[in-house]
């Protein structure tokens, strides 16, 4: 039986697109590909989300690393924080766990900096029974090691427990583990999956202009067949 709920932060719960961020800030497919390489794919920035680096030796070495275009790289390091918009369906969908009696969890490879900010000016870290960042622990996912000490330090059984990412390594570390592990791609599609796997969410709502039958208006939920994780491509 699913008792738990376990969410990934960065792309599931906020907004996490540094291309897309970067495409409206340049305009300028080169320069996009250089700063996207040298910060947010960079060992530096892995380096921060693992907690094994100071923040500030982090942006001093990214901004070594840019070389030419310090002064570009500069404004993103001041700056990027802005995408991190909250994904307002998903924060309504873990409202309705919650009623529902479902204890939420988060799992997130994030930096020390961010969890801060998350925990000062996010309100839907209050939602979160217990949680797990790679920064406390130094570990960042997909390695199994950042599983184990979730389940750990929250008591979980993976056997009763939903694991909800952006990333499909770490859906498939997840469900390796033997949790029930879902690929997030929209709100819509998590809540979908949710319902197939029997957890009792009201149904998404059709399009105003959708026509509707009166058998369909009847009905208080819609269910999909059983799935433990989706299989599309990918924080």
């Amino acid at each position: 039986m699913l008792k738990n709920v376990v969410f990934d932060l960065g792309g599931v719960v906020v907004d996490y697109d540094p291309r897309a961020y970067l495409s409206e800030r340049f305009l300028n497919q080169p320069l996009e590909d250089f700063l996207y390489e040298h910060i947010f794919a960079s060992d530096t920035w892995r380096a921060l989300d693992a907690g094994t680096i100071t923040m500030s030796k982090g942006v001093q070495l990214m901004l070594d690393a840019c070389g030419p275009r310090r002064y570009e790289a500069q404004m993103v390091l001041d700056d990027w924080r802005d995408m991190l918009v909250t994904k307002n369906d998903t924060v309504r969908l873990m409202e309705q766990l919650r009623t529902l009696g479902y204890p939420l969890y988060y799992l997130s490879d994030i930096a020390e900096d961010v969890l801060e900010m998350f925990q000062q000016k996010k309100r839907f870290m209050q939602y979160f029974t217990g949680g797990i960042a790679s920064c406390e622990v130094k570990i960042t996912k997909p390695d199994p090691r950042i599983f184990a000490k979730l389940v750990e330090v929250c008591k979980l059984d993976p056997a009763e427990t939903i694991f909800i990412d952006d990333r499909q390594e770490n859906v498939d570390a997840a469900a390796a583990l033997g949790f029930t592990a879902i690929l997030f791609t929209s709100a819509l599609e998590l809540r979908r999956t949710l319902l197939s796997l029997d957890l009792p969410l009201p149904a998404p709502r059709r399009p105003k202009s959708d026509p509707v039958s009166k058998s369909q208006k009847a009905g208080s939920f819609f269910k999909l067949g059983k799935t433990s994780a989706a299989n599309k491509p990918q924080r």
